[in-house]
C-alpha cells in the first residue's frame, strides 16, 4: 500500500512539473517547432516571392536542383576547407592553451580573463576588426608583411586564391572561438584524477606518453562535444562572411550557408532555400554521427 501511495505521489509531482513547464513547451512549439515543420513543407513546393501564385507541389525537385547547382556544389568544398582549417586551428590551439593553463603559475586568473576577451566580443564586431586587419589599403596584416619583407606592396587578400581567402576567414573565426575550446578542455583536464598520471609515471611513461595514454583518452567525450559544436558553427558561418566579403569577389568566398541565405532572401526562392538548408542540416548530422563513431572507439 505504501508503495502505491509513493508511486501516486511521484506521478502527481511529475504532472505538476509538466503543468509548470507547459507554457515554455508551448512557446517552443510555436517559435521553433512550427517554423521547422513549415519550412520542411515549403521545400516540397515552388514558392518564389518574386512571382507569387498558387503553390504547386514539386516533390523532391528542389533537392535535386540544389544538388545539381554548380555554385552550391562549389560552395561545399569551400565550406569543407573552412571547416577543416577552423577545426584544426581551434582544437589544436585550444588544447595547447588548456594544457598550459592547467599548470600552476602566478597570474593564472589574469591570463584566463584576457583569454576570454575574444570570446566576449560580439561576432559582428569581431568580423569588423578582422576586416580592418585584412584591408588592402591600410590593413595591419599588410603593414606587418611589408615591414618583414614577405610582400613588396599592399595587396587585397580576398582577391587571392579561394584557398587563401577561406583560410584567412577561418583564422578570423578561430581567433574568437579558441577561448571556448580552451575553457572546455581545461574543465575536462581538471577532472582527470592525478593518480592516473602518478601511476603512469611510476611505470616509466614520459610526458609525451602520459599525454597520449592518459590525457587524450580522458578527453574523448569532451572532444566529441567540441568537434560537433565547432563543426556546426563552421558549416553555419554567416555573419563573418556577410561582413568580410559577402561571398565575393565573385563567388570566391561563397560558403554554403551564405549561399543558402542568398537563394532565400536575395533570389527570393524560399522553397529552394529551405531545401538547401535541410541539405546542410543533413551534412551536419552526418558529421555528428561520424565523430561519435570515430571517437567512441568501439565501446558498447
Amino acid at each position: 500500500m505504501r508503495k502505491l501511495l509513493d508511486r501516486f505521489e511521484m506521478m502527481s509531482i511529475s504532472k505538476f512539473g509538466l503543468i509548470l513547464l507547459s507554457p515554455t513547451i508551448l512557446i517552443l512549439l510555436v517559435l521553433v517547432g512550427f517554423p521547422i515543420v513549415y519550412s520542411i513543407y515549403l521545400s516540397f513546393f515552388d514558392l518564389i516571392l518574386s512571382s507569387p501564385g498558387k503553390l504547386n507541389f514539386v516533390g523532391l525537385k528542389n533537392y535535386v536542383d540544389i544538388l545539381q547547382n554548380p555554385v552550391f556544389l562549389n560552395s561545399l568544398w569551400k565550406t569543407a576547407w573552412f571547416t577543416f582549417s577552423f577545426l584544426f586551428g581551434t582544437t589544436v590551439t585550444g588544447m595547447v592553451i588548456a594544457l598550459m593553463l592547467n599548470m600552476r603559475f602566478i597570474g593564472k586568473s589574469v591570463v584566463i580573463t584576457i583569454l576570454l576577451i575574444p570570446w566576449a566580443i560580439p561576432r559582428v564586431v569581431n568580423a569588423l576588426i578582422w576586416k580592418w586587419i585584412y584591408d588592402g589599403n591600410y590593413g595591419v596584416l599588410n603593414a606587418i608583411f611589408v615591414r618583414l619583407g614577405i610582400i613588396d606592396q599592399y595587396k587585397f587578400w580576398f582577391g587571392e586564391s579561394p584557398l587563401i581567402s577561406i583560410t584567412l576567414i577561418s583564422v578570423a573565426y578561430a581567433w574568437k572561438m579558441i577561448p571556448f575550446v580552451a575553457l572546455l578542455v581545461l574543465a575536462a583536464l581538471q577532472t582527470i584524477p592525478r593518480e592516473l598520471y602518478e601511476a603512469a609515471k611510476v611505470d616509466g611513461a614520459n610526458g609525451w606518453t602520459r599525454f597520449w595514454k592518459v590525457t587524450v583518452p580522458q578527453l574523448k567525450y569532451p572532444l566529441i562535444i567540441i568537434l560537433i559544436l565547432q563543426t556546426t558553427r563552421a558549416i553555419k558561418v554567416f555573419d563573418l562572411i556577410a561582413v568580410l566579403t559577402r561571398g565575393g569577389p565573385g563567388d570566391r568566398t561563397m560558403v554554403t550557408y551564405y549561399y543558402v541565405y542568398k537563394i532565400a532572401f536575395d533570389y527570393l526562392n524560399v522553397s529552394a532555400g529551405a531545401a538547401a538548408a535541410y541539405v546542410v542540416t543533413a551534412i551536419i548530422v552526418l558529421f555528428a554521427l561520424l565523430y561519435y563513431v570515430l571517437l567512441r572507439g568501439g565501446e558498447d
